[in-house]
C-alpha cells in the first residue's frame, strides 16, 4: 500500500513537471530529457526497492513456515498475513496429526508381545520394540545395533535376512543362555524414502505347540482310559460272580481244580480293580486344569515345599543349597505349583538316593529376559539323552514303582499358568529342571 502511494505521488509530480516542462520546451530542450531522465531512474529505483523487500519478505515467510515460526508478522501485508495464518494453521495440524499418529503406533508397538525390530539394507538395526528389547540379550543388542552377529544365536537371524529382499516366513530356533526357543519369523521388506528397511516380528511358539503336545496326550488318556475302563470294569465284575456261583467243591470239580479256579477267579477279580484304580488316577492327564490365579509370593511356596521334605533331607544326609530372593510376587494357583514343586523335589531326592555325595540346589532368580527362574538341580547320576527325548511323555517311566505321570502332569499344571518346565542338561552329573514364568 505505501509503495503504490509514494508510485502515484511520483507519476503525479512527473506529470506536474511535464506540463511545467512543456511551456519551457523552447527554452530548454536539454532539461526537459534530464527531467525525463531523472524521473525514470527514481521510478525504476522505487520498482527495484520494492521487490527486494518482497523478496525478504518472501524469505522471512518460508524461513518461518520451515522452522514452524508462529510469530512472524507482516506489516501492511494484511492478506498476505491472513493466508501466512491459515497456511501455519494447517501445517500445525497436520503435524500434530502426524505426531498424534506415530506416539499411538509407538504406543502399540511397546504393549505387543511380538517382537518388532526393523534393519537396513546392509542388516543394522535401526529400532526394536521393548519386546524385541526382552528377547534379546544386552550383548546381543548392541551387536544388532552396529550391525554385528557375532553371538552363535544371532546366526541363524543373519543367515535369513541376508538371503530375503522381498519377504520370508518360517521358524528360527533361538538359542539364548539357559534356555532354547522356538520362533515364528517374519520379514517384510519394503523402501521408505529410497532406502529399503527389513521388517521382522519374531512370536515364541514353543508355549503354543507344549499346549497342543498336552492337549494331544489328553486326548489320547481320554480315549485309552475310556476303552480300557469299558473293558475291565464288566471283566471284574463278571470273575467277582463267577465266583459267587461256583459249586462247592467235589460237587462237580475235584477240591484241587476248584482251588485252582477260585484263586484264577480272585485274580482276575482283583487285578481288575487295581486296573480300574490305575486308570482312575491318569483320568487327572485328560482334566484340563482351571487354575485360580493369585498374586503370590513364590518364595514362601518354595520354602512350604522343602518344609515337608525336611525329615526326608535328614534321613538322606542331603546338603540343601538355597539360593531365593526376598520375594517374588507372581499370580500362581498355590495348590498347583505346591504339586509340581513336590513332584520335582521328590524326583531329585529319588535320583540321589544311591549317589555317594547328596547335594539339592533350589535357585530362584531372574533370567536375562527379567523373567523368575526356577532350578531344582540334584547331585544324582543324570538322565541320558534319550531318556530326556521322553521324560515328559506320559506313561514313561525308569523307576520300577513309578507312574510315568509325574512331569508330564507338572509341565500340564505349569502350562495353564503360563509357565514351562524344561529339563536343562549340564555338564556334569546330576539333572537340572527349570520352571520359567512369563510374568
Amino acid at each position: 500500500m505505501a509503495f503504490n502511494l509514494r508510485l502515484l505521488l511520483l507519476l503525479s509530480s512527473f506529470a506536474v513537471v511535464m506540463l511545467l516542462a512543456g511551456r519551457q520546451w523552447l527554452a530548454g530542450p536539454s532539461a526537459l530529457a534530464l527531467l525525463l531522465t531523472l524521473s525514470a531512474l527514481l521510478i525504476a529505483g522505487l520498482i527495484w526497492q520494492h521487490s527486494q523487500r518482497l523478496q525478504r519478505q518472501t524469505v522471512l515467510v518460508l524461513k518461518a513456515l520451515a522452522n514452524q515460526d508462529t510469530s512472524l508478522t507482516l506489516r501492511g501485508q494484511p492478506l498476505l498475513q491472513h493466508l501466512l495464518t491459515q497456511v501455519q494453521q494447517q501445517l500445525g495440524n497436520s503435524r500434530q496429526q502426524a505426531e498424534a499418529k506415530a506416539q499411538y503406533l509407538q504406543t502399540l508397538l511397546s504393549q505387543l508381545d511380538i517382537a518388532v525390530l526393523e534393519f537396513t539394507d546392509n542388516n543394522q538395526l535401526l529400532q526394536a520394540n521393548p519386546a524385541a528389547q526382552r528377547l534379546l540379550s544386552v550383548a546381543q543388542y548392541q551387536q544388532l545395533q552396529h550391525g554385528r552377529f557375532d553371538d552363535a544365536g544371532l546366526q541363524p537371524l543373519l543367515a535369513i535376512l541376508s538371503q530375503t529382499s522381498t519377504h520370508s516366513q518360517g521358524q528360527l530356533h533361538w538359542q539364548q543362555a539357559g534356555y532354547t526357543d522356538r520362533l515364528a519369523l517374519s520379514i517384510v521388506c519394503s523402501r521408505i524414502q529410497g532406502q529399503l528397511r527389513k521388517l521382522v516380528t519374531l512370536q515364541s511358539i514353543n508355549q503354543a505347540l507344549l499346549q497342543q503336545e498336552v492337549q494331544a496326550y489328553q486326548q489320547l488318556t481320554r480315549v485309552l482310559t475310556h476303552e480300557i475302563a469299558n473293558s475291565v470294569t464288566p471283566m471284574a465284575s463278571l470273575a467277582q460272580s463267577c465266583r459267587q456261583i461256583l459249586p462247592p467243591a467235589g460237587a462237580v470239580l475235584s477240591q484241587d481244580d476248584h482251588a485252582d479256579l477260585t484263586e484264577a477267579l480272585t485274580t482276575i477279580n482283583r487285578r481288575g480293580q487295581h486296573l480300574a484304580e490305575f486308570i482312575l488316577a491318569f483320568k487327572q492327564l485328560s482334566q484340563p486344569q482351571q487354575p485360580k490365579l493369585q498374586h503370590t509370593d513364590l518364595v514362601t511356596l518354595i520354602n512350604n515345599c522343602l518344609a515337608l521334605q525336611r525329615q526326608a533331607l535328614v534321613q538322606q544326609a542331603v546338603q540343601l543349597d538355597t539360593q531365593l530372593p526376598a520375594q517374588a510376587m507372581l499370580w500362581l494357583d498355590e495348590a498347583l505349583i505346591e504339586q509340581v514343586l513336590i513332584n520335582l523335589l521328590q524326583n531329585a531326592l529319588d535320583a540321589m538316593q544311591h549317589s555317594a555325595q547328596q547335594q539339592l540346589s533350589v535357585i530362584l532368580q531372574r533370567n536375562a529376559q527379567q523373567q523368575w527362574q526356577l532350578d531344582i538341580i540334584d547331585s544324582g547320576p543324570g538322565i541320558s539323552e534319550q531318556v530326556a527325548q521322553q521324560m515328559f511323555v506320559p506313561f514313561f517311566t525308569t523307576k520300577t514303582t513309578g507312574s510315568g505321570i509325574g512331569l508330564s502332569l507338572s509341565r500340564a499344571l505349569l502350562q495353564v499358568q503360563d509357565a514351562q518346565l524344561e529339563y536343562m542338561p549340564g555338564e556334569t552329573p546330576g539333572s537340572c529342571f527349570r520352571i520359567r514364568f512369563a510374568q
